[in-house]
C-alpha cells in the first residue's frame, strides 16, 4: 500500500508540475505576442508621424522658387524716359496720374457676375464639376501613402466678387504704366474631400487612416495689378523674339480667411485638429504668394500681328490681313 501510495503521489506531483509548466509556457507566449503587437503598433504610429511631418510640416527645397520677373531690365530705368512716355500717353487720354480720382468698376462687376452665374449653373448640371475635380485630383502621380481622393461636397457660393477703385500708376518698366484694382469677395465657397493615409510598412497597405476635410473660403480681398510689359527697344535683332505680355499680380497685403473642418480616424476620431488647420491655411497662403504676389505674376501673352510668317498658319493669317486691308481701301 505504501508503495502504491507513493507512486500515486508521484504521478500527481508530476501532473501538477507539467500543468504549471504548461501554464507558464502559455503565459510566456501570450506575453511575447502582446509585446510584439505593442511594439508593432508603436512603430506604425512613429512611421505615420514621420510621414505627416515630412509631407505637411516640411517643404522641398527644389520647389522653392526665386521670386523675380525674368523680363525686367537689370539696369534701373531712366526716370526721365519713364516720365516722357507716361506724359505722352496720359496727355492723349486726358488722365491725370496725380489728381485723377479712383474710378468705379460697376460695369465690370455686372459682367463678371453674369458670367459666374452661368458657370455655376453649368457646374451643377449632372455634377459636372464634381466629376472633373475627381479626375483631376486622382490623375497624375500620387504618393504611395495616399489613397483615392473623392469630392464629397462642393458649393460655389451665392455672392459675387466686387472690384472697385481702379486707378493708373507709373510702373517700374520703361514706357509703361499699370492699373491697380481693389477686390473683395465675401462668401462661403466650400470643397469637401475624403481620402486615406495608407501605411505601407511592414507590408503594402498594412493599415489605412481615413481623413475627411472640408475647406471653405470665407473672405478674400486685396489689390490686383495689371500691366502691359513691352520688350526693351533695341537696334539689334534678337535671335529669339522677345514677347510682349500682360502681367497680373497681387499686392502682398491681401486677406485670405479660410475655414477648415477635419475628421481623422475610423473608430476613434479626431475632429477639427487645430494644428492641421494651421498647416493647411499656411500651405494655401504660400501657394498664392508663390504664384501671384508681386514680384511673381501670371503672364498672358499678347500676340504680335506683324511678325514674319514662319509657318503655314502665319502665312494664311498674313494673307487674310492683306485681303482685309485691300477691302478697306476699296471701300
Amino acid at each position: 500500500m505504501d508503495r502504491l501510495d507513493r507512486e500515486f503521489i508521484t504521478d500527481k506531483v508530476v501532473e501538477v508540475i507539467q500543468t504549471e509548466i504548461s501554464q507558464l509556457s502559455c503565459g510566456k507566449t501570450n506575453t511575447i505576442s502582446f509585446l510584439k503587437g505593442f511594439i508593432l503598433g508603436q512603430m506604425s504610429i512613429v512611421v505615420m508621424v514621420l510621414l505627416v511631418v515630412r509631407y505637411l510640416f516640411t517643404e522641398d527645397v527644389e520647389r522653392v522658387k526665386k521670386r523675380y520677373i525674368p523680363s525686367r531690365l537689370s539696369n534701373t530705368p531712366s526716370k526721365d524716359a519713364m516720365k516722357i512716355a507716361s506724359n505722352y500717353v496720359t496727355s492723349k487720354t486726358y488722365y491725370d496720374l496725380i489728381h485723377h480720382p479712383p474710378e468705379s468698376t460697376d460695369w465690370l462687376n455686372v459682367l463678371l457676375a453674369q458670367l459666374l452665374v452661368q458657370y455655376r449653373e453649368d457646374a451643377t448640371l449632372n455634377d459636372r464639376l464634381i466629376h472633373t475635380l475627381d479626375e483631376v485630383l486622382n490623375s497624375g502621380v500620387k504618393p504611395s501613402f495616399l489613397g483615392p481622393i473623392h469630392v464629397t461636397e462642393l458649393n460655389l457660393g451665392e455672392e459675387f466678387p466686387i472690384f472697385s477703385n481702379a486707378r493708373i500708376r507709373r510702373s517700374d518698366e520703361i514706357e509703361s504704366m499699370r492699373a491697380e484694382i481693389d477686390f473683395e469677395y465675401n462668401d462661403q465657397v466650400t470643397l469637401g474631400i475624403t481620402t486615406q493615409l495608407i501605411l505601407n510598412w511592414p507590408r503594402d497597405a498594412f493599415a489605412a487612416l481615413p481623413i475627411s476635410l472640408v475647406l471653405s473660403v470665407v473672405k478674400f480681398s486685396g489689390t490686383l495689378t495689371i500691366e502691359l510689359v513691352n520688350p526693351p527697344a533695341t537696334n539689334i535683332q534678337p535671335e529669339i523674339a522677345i514677347e510682349r505680355y500682360i502681367a497680373i499680380s497681387s499686392h502682398s497685403d491681401f486677406i485670405l480667411d479660410l475655414k477648415v473642418q477635419s475628421l481623422i480616424g475610423s473608430k476613434t476620431k479626431l475632429e477639427n485638429v487645430p494644428k492641421l488647420t494651421d498647416i493647411i491655411q499656411t500651405k494655401l497662403r504660400n501657394v498664392y504668394i508663390d504664384k501671384l504676389v508681386y514680384p511673381t505674376f501670371v503672364k498672358i501673352k499678347v500676340p504680335n500681328m506683324w511678325k514674319e510668317p514662319h509657318n503655314r498658319n502665319d502665312t494664311v493669317a498674313a494673307e487674310k490681313l492683306e485681303e482685309l486691308m485691300k477691302d478697306v481701301k476699296q471701300a
